[in-house]
Protein backbone atom coordinates (compact mmCIF):
# COMPACT_ATOMS: atom_id res chain seq x y z
CA UNK A 1 0.00 0.00 0.00
CA UNK A 2 2.94 2.14 -0.11
CA UNK A 3 2.25 5.22 -2.14
CA UNK A 4 5.21 6.49 -4.50
CA UNK A 5 5.83 10.50 -4.59
CA UNK A 6 7.18 11.39 -7.76
CA UNK A 7 7.06 15.12 -7.56
CA UNK A 8 5.21 15.90 -3.96
CA UNK A 9 2.44 14.80 -2.90
CA UNK A 10 -1.28 16.35 -3.88
CA UNK A 11 -2.90 15.39 -0.47
CA UNK A 12 -1.25 14.06 2.84
CA UNK A 13 -2.46 12.90 5.90
CA UNK A 14 -0.01 13.36 9.35
CA UNK A 15 -0.81 9.99 11.76
CA UNK A 16 0.32 11.44 15.43
CA UNK A 17 0.95 8.22 16.83
CA UNK A 18 3.05 5.30 17.20
CA UNK A 19 5.08 5.63 13.81
CA UNK A 20 4.41 3.51 10.64
CA UNK A 21 6.44 0.50 9.35
CA UNK A 22 8.41 0.90 6.42
CA UNK A 23 5.72 -0.43 3.91
CA UNK A 24 3.00 2.61 4.79
CA UNK A 25 5.07 4.97 5.40
CA UNK A 26 5.43 7.74 1.89
CA UNK A 27 6.93 10.45 3.30
CA UNK A 28 9.47 11.53 6.05
CA UNK A 29 8.24 12.48 8.80
CA UNK A 30 9.18 13.20 12.30
CA UNK A 31 10.01 11.69 15.99
CA UNK A 32 9.47 13.93 18.69
CA UNK A 33 8.78 11.34 21.38
CA UNK A 34 12.53 11.74 23.10
CA UNK A 35 13.26 8.06 22.18
CA UNK A 36 15.55 7.13 19.06
CA UNK A 37 16.45 9.29 16.46
CA UNK A 38 14.84 12.32 14.88
CA UNK A 39 14.43 10.61 12.01
CA UNK A 40 13.33 7.09 13.37
CA UNK A 41 9.73 7.15 12.75
CA UNK A 42 9.53 3.42 13.09
CA UNK A 43 6.55 2.01 14.42
CA UNK A 44 7.38 -1.07 17.03
CA UNK A 45 3.96 -1.31 18.77
CA UNK A 46 1.95 -1.46 15.36
CA UNK A 47 -0.94 0.90 16.52
CA UNK A 48 0.29 3.84 14.04
CA UNK A 49 0.33 1.50 11.33
CA UNK A 50 -3.03 0.03 12.19
CA UNK A 51 -4.46 3.85 12.02
CA UNK A 52 -2.70 4.16 8.83
CA UNK A 53 -4.02 1.03 7.37
CA UNK A 54 -7.35 2.26 7.85
CA UNK A 55 -6.88 5.65 6.70
CA UNK A 56 -5.31 4.03 3.05
CA UNK A 57 -8.54 1.55 3.15
CA UNK A 58 -10.35 4.40 2.73
CA UNK A 59 -8.52 6.87 1.06
CA UNK A 60 -5.92 5.28 -0.69
CA UNK A 61 -4.76 7.81 -2.60
CA UNK A 62 -3.12 9.85 -0.26
CA UNK A 63 0.16 9.83 0.99
CA UNK A 64 0.94 9.50 5.00
CA UNK A 65 3.73 11.52 7.15
CA UNK A 66 4.56 9.54 10.30
CA UNK A 67 4.79 12.29 13.60
CA UNK A 68 6.16 9.71 16.20
CA UNK A 69 4.94 10.90 19.57
CA UNK A 70 4.55 7.47 21.62
CA UNK A 71 7.46 5.30 23.05
CA UNK A 72 8.03 1.67 21.38
CA UNK A 73 4.62 0.47 23.81
CA UNK A 74 2.27 2.88 22.29
CA UNK A 75 2.79 5.59 25.30
CA UNK A 76 2.67 9.32 25.36
CA UNK A 77 5.04 9.70 28.21
CA UNK A 78 5.54 13.33 28.00
CA UNK A 79 2.23 15.60 27.11
CA UNK A 80 4.49 18.35 25.61
CA UNK A 81 5.68 16.16 22.63
CA UNK A 82 1.68 16.33 21.15
CA UNK A 83 2.17 19.80 21.05
CA UNK A 84 5.73 19.60 19.76
CA UNK A 85 4.40 17.11 16.88
CA UNK A 86 1.18 19.67 16.11
CA UNK A 87 3.71 22.21 15.96
CA UNK A 88 6.24 20.66 13.14
CA UNK A 89 2.77 20.21 11.61
CA UNK A 90 2.16 23.64 11.35
CA UNK A 91 5.71 24.80 9.87
CA UNK A 92 5.49 21.87 7.56
CA UNK A 93 1.97 21.43 6.11
CA UNK A 94 1.96 23.26 3.05
CA UNK A 95 5.43 21.67 1.47
CA UNK A 96 3.80 17.95 2.70
CA UNK A 97 -0.20 18.77 1.46
CA UNK A 98 -0.93 17.77 4.59
CA UNK A 99 -4.56 18.38 5.02
CA UNK A 100 -5.72 16.14 7.76
CA UNK A 101 -3.70 15.08 11.57
CA UNK A 102 -5.28 11.54 13.04
CA UNK A 103 -4.11 11.91 16.91
CA UNK A 104 -5.37 8.68 17.88
CA UNK A 105 -4.76 9.14 21.53
CA UNK A 106 -6.12 9.90 24.72
CA UNK A 107 -5.99 10.11 28.30
CA UNK A 108 -8.44 8.23 30.75
CA UNK A 109 -10.92 11.16 31.60
CA UNK A 110 -14.12 12.46 31.85
CA UNK A 111 -13.97 15.76 30.97
CA UNK A 112 -16.80 18.14 29.84
CA UNK A 113 -15.02 21.08 29.53
CA UNK A 114 -11.69 22.26 27.76
CA UNK A 115 -11.49 25.63 29.85
CA UNK A 116 -8.44 24.26 31.52
CA UNK A 117 -6.69 23.50 28.01
CA UNK A 118 -7.78 27.52 26.52
CA UNK A 119 -4.00 28.91 25.82
CA UNK A 120 -2.10 25.93 25.91
CA UNK A 121 0.29 24.88 23.71
CA UNK A 122 -1.42 21.84 21.65
CA UNK A 123 -4.88 24.00 21.99
CA UNK A 124 -3.16 26.67 20.02
CA UNK A 125 -1.78 24.62 17.56
CA UNK A 126 -4.70 22.91 16.89
CA UNK A 127 -6.60 25.90 16.15
CA UNK A 128 -3.79 27.52 14.16
CA UNK A 129 -3.60 24.85 11.79
CA UNK A 130 -7.86 24.50 12.00
CA UNK A 131 -7.77 28.09 10.69
CA UNK A 132 -5.40 27.05 7.86
CA UNK A 133 -7.95 24.41 6.42
CA UNK A 134 -5.90 21.50 8.23
CA UNK A 135 -8.59 19.10 11.00
CA UNK A 136 -7.26 17.00 13.50
CA UNK A 137 -9.03 14.22 14.27
CA UNK A 138 -9.07 12.69 17.62
CA UNK A 139 -11.04 10.02 19.70
CA UNK A 140 -14.12 10.31 22.41
CA UNK A 141 -12.38 7.86 24.45
CA UNK A 142 -13.43 4.58 25.76
CA UNK A 143 -13.82 5.11 29.53
CA UNK A 144 -17.65 5.41 30.20
CA UNK A 145 -17.49 2.26 32.08
CA UNK A 146 -15.24 3.16 34.13
CA UNK A 147 -16.88 6.50 34.59
CA UNK A 148 -20.46 5.24 35.08
CA UNK A 149 -22.42 7.51 37.21
CA UNK A 150 -20.33 10.41 36.38
CA UNK A 151 -22.52 11.63 33.79
CA UNK A 152 -21.13 12.18 29.66
CA UNK A 153 -17.64 13.16 28.97
CA UNK A 154 -14.67 13.00 26.89
CA UNK A 155 -10.89 12.53 27.08
CA UNK A 156 -8.39 14.69 26.05
CA UNK A 157 -6.90 15.81 23.31
CA UNK A 158 -10.50 15.46 21.82
CA UNK A 159 -12.15 17.50 24.31
CA UNK A 160 -10.65 20.42 22.89
CA UNK A 161 -13.29 22.78 20.97
CA UNK A 162 -11.22 22.55 17.83
CA UNK A 163 -10.56 19.20 17.31
CA UNK A 164 -12.80 16.54 15.72
CA UNK A 165 -13.38 14.59 17.77
CA UNK A 166 -14.99 10.59 17.03
CA UNK A 167 -16.73 8.43 19.05
CA UNK A 168 -17.49 4.36 18.01
CA UNK A 169 -20.68 3.59 16.50
CA UNK A 170 -22.22 -0.11 15.54
CA UNK A 171 -24.48 -1.94 13.63
CA UNK A 172 -25.97 -4.86 14.76
CA UNK A 173 -29.77 -6.35 14.76
CA UNK A 174 -31.43 -3.63 16.66
CA UNK A 175 -29.86 -0.59 13.89
CA UNK A 176 -27.06 1.66 14.55
CA UNK A 177 -26.18 2.26 17.93
CA UNK A 178 -23.56 3.33 20.39
CA UNK A 179 -20.77 1.77 21.78
CA UNK A 180 -21.62 1.65 25.24
CA UNK A 181 -17.76 1.83 26.01
CA UNK A 182 -17.79 5.06 23.88
CA UNK A 183 -17.52 7.99 25.75
CA UNK A 184 -19.87 10.99 24.44
CA UNK A 185 -20.71 14.74 25.00
CA UNK A 186 -23.38 17.14 23.99
CA UNK A 187 -22.86 20.81 23.76
CA UNK A 188 -23.84 22.73 26.73
CA UNK A 189 -25.86 25.50 26.69
CA UNK A 190 -23.05 27.62 28.41
CA UNK A 191 -20.15 25.15 26.08
CA UNK A 192 -18.94 24.43 22.55
CA UNK A 193 -17.70 21.52 23.48
CA UNK A 194 -18.99 18.54 22.11
CA UNK A 195 -18.65 14.86 20.19
CA UNK A 196 -18.43 16.11 16.58
CA UNK A 197 -19.36 12.74 15.14
CA UNK A 198 -19.96 9.12 15.28
CA UNK A 199 -18.55 6.08 12.70
CA UNK A 200 -17.97 2.13 12.69
CA UNK A 201 -14.60 1.47 14.09
CA UNK A 202 -11.64 -0.30 11.92
CA UNK A 203 -8.49 -1.06 13.21
CA UNK A 204 -6.75 -0.44 15.79
CA UNK A 205 -10.71 -0.97 17.17
CA UNK A 206 -12.79 1.22 19.79
CA UNK A 207 -12.80 5.16 19.24
CA UNK A 208 -9.34 5.16 18.14
CA UNK A 209 -10.19 3.25 15.17
CA UNK A 210 -13.30 5.27 14.71
CA UNK A 211 -11.11 8.66 14.49
CA UNK A 212 -8.91 6.48 12.28
CA UNK A 213 -11.98 5.62 9.78
CA UNK A 214 -13.32 9.19 10.17
CA UNK A 215 -10.05 11.20 9.44
CA UNK A 216 -10.02 8.92 6.42
CA UNK A 217 -13.34 9.77 4.98
CA UNK A 218 -11.98 13.74 5.17
CA UNK A 219 -9.16 12.81 3.21
CA UNK A 220 -10.89 10.57 0.35
CA UNK A 221 -13.13 13.67 0.07
CA UNK A 222 -10.98 16.33 0.29
CA UNK A 223 -8.43 14.66 -1.58
CA UNK A 224 -11.15 14.01 -4.32
CA UNK A 225 -11.07 18.06 -4.70
CA UNK A 226 -14.06 19.03 -2.93
CA UNK A 227 -14.69 22.24 -2.53
CA UNK A 228 -13.15 23.54 0.82
CA UNK A 229 -10.69 21.05 1.25
CA UNK A 230 -10.91 19.62 4.53
CA UNK A 231 -13.36 21.89 6.50
CA UNK A 232 -15.38 21.54 2.95
CA UNK A 233 -15.03 17.42 3.49
CA UNK A 234 -16.44 17.88 7.02
CA UNK A 235 -19.34 19.98 6.01
CA UNK A 236 -20.36 17.28 3.54
CA UNK A 237 -19.93 14.37 6.16
CA UNK A 238 -22.38 16.32 8.72
CA UNK A 239 -24.50 17.06 6.48
CA UNK A 240 -25.05 12.94 5.56
CA UNK A 241 -25.85 12.42 9.13
CA UNK A 242 -27.98 9.82 10.88
CA UNK A 243 -28.95 9.00 14.01
CA UNK A 244 -27.31 6.43 16.56
CA UNK A 245 -29.38 5.89 19.51
CA UNK A 246 -27.53 5.09 22.91
CA UNK A 247 -28.48 3.13 26.17
CA UNK A 248 -31.38 5.51 26.99
CA UNK A 249 -32.55 6.21 23.48
CA UNK A 250 -30.71 9.25 23.15
CA UNK A 251 -29.78 10.11 19.66
CA UNK A 252 -26.12 10.98 18.15
CA UNK A 253 -25.18 12.09 14.78
CA UNK A 254 -23.39 9.44 13.29
CA UNK A 255 -22.40 8.85 9.56
CA UNK A 256 -20.94 5.38 7.81
CA UNK A 257 -18.72 4.64 4.80
CA UNK A 258 -21.24 3.65 3.49
CA UNK A 259 -22.76 7.35 3.19
CA UNK A 260 -20.04 8.34 0.98
CA UNK A 261 -21.70 7.29 -2.21
CA UNK A 262 -24.70 9.43 -1.29
CA UNK A 263 -25.01 12.46 -2.52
Amino acid sequence: MTIEIDEGPSFSVAVVDSGLSREIASLAGINVSSEGEINDTLDRCGHGSAVASTILSIAPAVALVPVKVTDRRGVLRDRAALAAALDWILNHHARLAIGVVSVALGDQRNLVSDVEFRGSELQLRIAALREVGVLTAAPAGNWRRLHRGRGDGMVWPGILREAISVGEARQGPEGLRLNPASQRLRAAPDGPCATTIFTEAAPPGETSGAAAAFAGMLARLAAAGHPGGAEGALAALLRLRRDALDEEGRAWPAVLLEDLSVG
